[in-house]
């Protein structure tokens, strides 16, 4: 059966997109040949500005409607009747994962560069140009529409710890401030401007002593009050700032000066904000704290993204974050993301591969080496949330970092 070129609009879940109308740089698909599984990657198409796609009608499935599962052929339906109920298919393969968290990785470097030369111009100039700034939350903007969300916010997150350098602060903010944005279908131009205050948001602590920024969070010997309130000043000297341009919206301005709701700002940014306001506000202040507490910000030792999350959730209420909000971040990310590498209680090693909503704590993994370190020939998944009659259940025991996870790949190959 031939292929059908057809309006971006009329995908349906269960077509295999076999060719899109945009080249592969803009496409927000790493392949440009893929099933549709889900309504968020029609979304993904649209918003990438793309309008027609073909079809290959012989590589799509039918969708059942009233389980919306896929109705497989016969054979199929056979050969899955042997393989265990514990073993899921994969949301995606792994080599799929791997290559999207690469291309991931490269957009951060070029994004990195963007953000450094913003940085550097207000460190040399003690302003900030809004054109600069502008430019700079276009090409994360653009990286944040087209990438999968996992493989974007693995990119930014692994291994930050003890790396809490303001411009990959700002980056991260920013492009996670984007991501939850979106979630919360923030309309365009309220979405630029919660990411260029995410962008800015710290740019006050450049008018404070390094050093001092250093122990901000160090218990042993803690700040004087002359130096907590140096601080806390941070975001009214940021809004001060970017006052001066005279380029930036009151919304902007409002953003970065309540960064952090424990911290007292002056009431002279203008009239009550909106409910919007408030929302965007409560955004950029959990991803904030978030990426304080994963790169150990001021001296703090470094959480792990689980600990990160269980101190969000525990803090939550005192610290002033939106609970609503926060319990979306928590189920979008996961308690391990997407992309982590993880020992299990078997001493086997895994990449967490999908997420349960339900049972964040067990998420879908993919087994790539076993208990002695060898690689899989065949690698296994397995749904941690389901293993019934399993005798030992496998459970993630602990999160590995690229170090340690580089360390047993070479003893692997070795052996």
């Amino acid at each position: 059966m031939a292929r059908r070129r057809i309006p971006v609009y009329e995908l349906q879940i269960g077509m295999y997109v076999a060719k899109l109308d945009v080249s592969w740089f803009r496409s927000p698909f790493l392949r440009h040949a893929f099933l549709i599984e889900e309504p968020t990657q029609i979304d993904r198409l649209v918003r990438a500005g793309i309008h027609t796609v073909e079809i290959d009608p012989e590589r799509s499935i039918t969708i059942d409607q009233t389980n919306e599962s896929p109705e497989l052929p016969s054979d199929s339906v056979r050969q899955s009747e042997q393989v265990p109920a514990l073993i899921p298919k994969p949301l995606k393969p792994l080599a799929q994962l791997n290559e999207e968290h690469a291309q991931a990785l490269l957009a951060k470097k070029q994004l990195d560069e963007a953000v450094h030369s913003l940085y550097r111009t207000i460190a040399q100039t003690g302003t900030v140009q809004p054109e600069q700034a502008a430019e700079a939350v276009q090409e994360i903007t653009i990286v944040a529409r087209t990438l999968p969300n996992s493989a974007l916010f693995m990119a930014l997150t692994q291994n930050r710890g003890g790396d809490a350098s303001l411009t990959q602060h700002a980056l991260a903010t920013c492009t996670l401030s984007l991501m939850l944005g979106q979630a919360f279908h923030v309309n365009p131009l309220e979405l630029q401007e919660l990411a260029t205050a995410a962008l800015l948001h710290d740019i006050g602590l450049l008018q404070i002593p390094q050093a001092l920024i250093n122990r901000a969070h160090v218990t042993s010997p803690p700040l004087s009050e002359l130096e907590r309130r140096k601080f806390r000043a941070h975001p009214r000297l940021g809004v001060d700032t970017l006052k001066q341009q005279r380029g930036f919206d009151a919304s902007v301005l409002h953003l970065v000066g309540h960064h952090h709701p424990a911290y007292t700002v002056d009431g002279t940014l203008g009239p009550p904000p909106s409910r919007s306001l408030v929302d965007r506000t409560c955004i950029l202040a959990l991803v904030d704290k978030y990426d304080e507490l994963i790169t150990g910000f001021g001296g703090a030792s470094p959480y792990s993204p689980q600990q990160a999350i269980q101190r969000l959730y525990i803090d939550a209420g005192h610290c002033g974050l939106n609970q609503n909000i926060l319990a979306h971040f928590i189920s979008t990310v996961g308690i391990y993301p997407v992309h982590s590498h993880v020992k299990l209680n078997t001493n086997e090693t895994a990449v967490v591969t999908a997420l349960n909503a339900r049972k964040l704590h067990q998420p879908v993994v993919t087994i790539t080496h076993d208990a002695e370190g060898r690689e899989c020939q065949e690698p296994i998944v397995i749904d941690l949330a389901h293993q019934e009659g399993q005798d030992h259940p496998r459970a993630i025991a602990i999160v590995l970092d690229d170090h340690v996870l580089s360390e047993s790949v070479k003893i692997s190959r070795a052996a």
